[in-house]
């Protein structure tokens, strides 16, 4: 069972869970055993040990998880099955991810436990860890990671199970031989499954089944503005608002990026760019889900901390992979970040990232990127004027490489004479904005030369700002089969600093810039916009890098809602303040209150049928359920019944067991009775039954120790039906 728990690797992050996990296993076996040992019934092993699960769930997982756990505790019981299928991979291991995986595995334990020592079934022992093996292999699907190597360590403990209980089987004096010659084909066989398991085209490909593929998270709404639209209400604010102050370190000591991302837009209706995919929550390991990046990167550090930002998503750089401080929702296939709860003045996080830094050889080399994770991305919707495409053929005709391409289309946009910038200009980002700022109309017949439609239209036509232009690179380069997304958020001013590597960001930074699928590169910027004008140093990059940037009662379009899952219904932010309901200590007294008030509960009940029973029918019924109370009584100490057993041999199986001795001479009286009630041809009389009840009453007093009696009165086998049909 501990490498059922390790199969969980797959899952959580780090070895965190390793702890929890296969102490929850260790307990639980542990504690089968013992009880095991100690308690005949197997039902009373079974309660005794799930009832155990509650204070060692307590140990091995609030202890080792930290003071953030245990007021979690209680609705991870509750909600634990809907946070494994929705939470992104690799997880934090959490309190609320950990409960239910340890309460599997802890029934799974005592029921293995069980069959080994109360079974001579080979294969039995084996079937609740093969169902425990595969439900950790469905949940853990996609987590990326290989489980084949736990597969057949499995494998190979389940055939030694196997080959040690048939060798018991065969008797001691063979049980040498067996081992002898079975461990070597033992070890072969988990060799050869797991080998062959490894050329299987499906053992580790993406067309495996995902439950998460079929379970749509529970979401809050978080209304968004259009991302694109704020850039001109925060240039134009009066005076510049500060939004946050941003300190950067990398592993190279040289800073690789001049710019922040909030937002990247990548589907694109003809209208409107968004972002349409789903917000997931995440933990301190982010997903990622974007192009493939083969040439070097550098890991860089952000520290963030908030002062006036008054959003949802959260400014990020590169391919972010790891986050410390806050509790976020992220999206795989943009990078993009969405805080959980509104941050506040003060509120910081750690963010930690990867960033693409090729050489010149590579830029000038690489390819536009494809498949299935950039294809939708190099789609243009109908409504394209063709004399946009055609424009884009006039403009990329001398590039002789796709980098060049992308290169020239960015120079044509940022020249200044050509396309004045204008942070005043009319805002939108459509086909109708794109056609408008290049000077095209699309109902003139005939061919449009560059020149030409960058002069079709009177100068005004032809001023726009970073929207614009970023737009229109990303329709121009979709046009020439370049996969293009909109990036929004801020440039990095070295004039705003606040020491080494800090850097204070304003409402006047904000900005947008296209990016392009490189293979082998990942997202790559450009900078199309004439940015000369903003007043910004920006900060030095490794490499050619995007190339500016506020608040304004100004009428912005209302975008679909960013689809946040809802993790803390408080609204509290991750690691501060205090959280409503109630602490750690109510949660474990309600948990351990409830197996109690059932245990409670069994003695009323019997007290209920046994008053139902001495009432109800007439006399010989009631004679039979007297009978039927004195069977229930005996099953409690260790006497179970049969229907195929008359009351008279009942009553003599009595004398040989030592708890019900003293109560033998007043079963001899009352199995005649009985009888003669079942299967006489008079109808008892009423001094009949009162007689038999009286029996019954001075039996149950006479078995077993008092304290034998008390534990007797909360052993709820008697209410089982198929006790009670037995016991008949």
């Amino acid at each position: 069972m501990v490498q059922v728990a390790a199969a969980f690797s797959g899952f959580f992050a780090g070895t965190g869970f390793l702890l929890p996990l296969g102490g929850t296993v260790l307990l639980a076996g542990g504690l089968a055993m013992v009880l095991a040992a100690r308690l005949r019934p197997a039902d009373m092993v079974v309660l005794a040990a799930m009832v155990g699960w509650v204070p060692c769930a307590l140990v091995a997982l609030v202890a080792t998880r930290g003071a953030a756990g245990p007021s979690a505790f209680g609705s991870a019981l509750r909600d634990g099955w809907a946070d494994l299928l929705t939470v992104a991979l690799p997880a934090d291991p959490t309190v609320e991810l950990l409960v239910v995986p340890s309460l599997v595995l802890w029934v799974v334990t005592v029921a293995a436990v069980l069959l080994v020592l109360r079974t001579d079934a080979v294969l039995l022992p084996l079937l609740p860890v093969v169902l425990a093996d595969v439900l950790a292999l469905v949940v853990t699907s996609s987590g990326g990671r290989s489980q084949l190597p736990l597969t057949g360590c499995l494998t190979f403990t389940a055939l030694v199970l196997v080959l040690v209980r048939t060798s018991q089987a065969a008797g001691s004096a063979e049980s040498a031989g067996w081992l002898t010659l079975g461990l070597p084909l033992v070890a072969g066989a988990a060799a050869a499954a797991t080998l062959g398991a490894s050329i299987l085209p499906l053992a580790d490909g993406d067309e495996r089944f995902d439950p998460r593929d079929h379970r749509e998270p529970p979401v809050a709404t978080a209304p968004l503005l259009d991302p694109l639209a704020q850039v001109q209400v925060e240039q134009r604010a009066n005076p510049p608002r500060s939004l946050f102050t941003a300190r950067l370190s990398s592993t190279t000591g040289r800073l690789p990026v001049d710019r922040l991302r909030i937002a990247a837009l990548g589907d694109f209706d003809g209208a409107d760019w968004r972002d349409e995919g789903l917000f997931v929550r995440a933990g301190g390991t982010l997903p990622t889900d974007g192009p493939e990046i083969t040439v070097a990167t550098t890991q860089v550090g952000m520290d963030v901390t908030i002062d006036g930002w008054g959003g949802t998503l959260l400014p990020s750089i590169g391919v972010p992979v790891g986050l410390r401080g806050r509790a976020v929702s992220v999206q795989p296939g943009s990078g993009s970040l969405a805080a959980v709860a509104a941050p506040r003045a003060g509120d910081g996080y750690r963010l930690r990232a990867e960033v693409a830094t090729p050489d010149g050889e590579a830029l000038r080399l690489a390819r536009a990127a494809s498949g299935p994770m950039t294809d939708r991305y190099a789609a243009l919707p109908p409504g394209l004027a063709p004399e946009l495409a055609q424009l884009a053929d006039e403009v990329t005709a001398n590039a002789s490489t796709s980098y060049d391409r992308l290169v020239a289309l960015a120079d044509y946009l940022r020249d200044p004479d050509r396309f004045p910038y204008d942070g005043g200009a009319p805002p939108g980002h459509s086909y109708g904005a794109v056609a408008r700022l290049l000077g095209v109309t699309a109902t003139a017949p005939g061919p449009v030369t560059g020149a030409g439609a960058a002069g079709a239209g009177p100068a005004t036509d032809r001023r726009g700002y970073a929207e614009q232009h970023a737009a229109a690179f990303a329709v121009l380069a979709r046009a020439q089969g370049f996969p293009t997304r909109i990036a929004v958020g801020y440039l990095l001013d070295r004039t705003s600093t606040d020491g080494p590597g800090g850097f204070v960001v304003t409402t006047r930074q904000a900005h947008a810039w296209p990016e392009v699928a490189l293979d082998g590169i990942g997202w790559v910027g450009f900078e199309p916009t004439d940015i000369s004008k903003l007043g910004l140093t920006l900060a030095p990059a490794d490499r050619p890098a995007t190339g500016g940037a506020g608040q304004q009662d100004l009428n912005v379009n209302v975008v679909a809602p960013v689809v946040v899952p809802q993790l803390d219904p408080t609204g509290a932010a991750a690691g501060g303040g205090e959280r409503a309901g109630r602490t750690w200590p109510g949660y474990a007294a309600a948990l351990l209150a409830a197996p109690l008030l059932g245990l409670a509960l069994v003695p009323l009940e019997k007290r209920r049928r046994r008053w139902r029973r001495r009432r109800a029918g007439p006399p010989s019924a009631r004679i039979a359920a007297a009978w039927r109370e004195v069977c229930d009584r005996l099953t409690e100490h260790g006497l179970p019944g049969s229907p195929a057993l008359t009351p008279r041999e009942v009553a003599g199986r009595a004398r040989e067991l030592p708890a019900c001795t003293a109560a033998a001479h007043h079963l001899g009286s009352l199995a005649p009775l009985v009888t003669m009630a079942l299967f006489g041809a008079a109808e008892p009389g009423e001094d009949d039954a009162h007689r038999a009840w009286d029996l019954t009453r001075l039996s149950s007093r006479a078995l077993g120790s008092r304290l034998g009696r008390i534990r007797a009165s909360i052993d709820p086998r008697p209410l089982l039906p198929r006790t009670r049909q037995a016991t008949r």
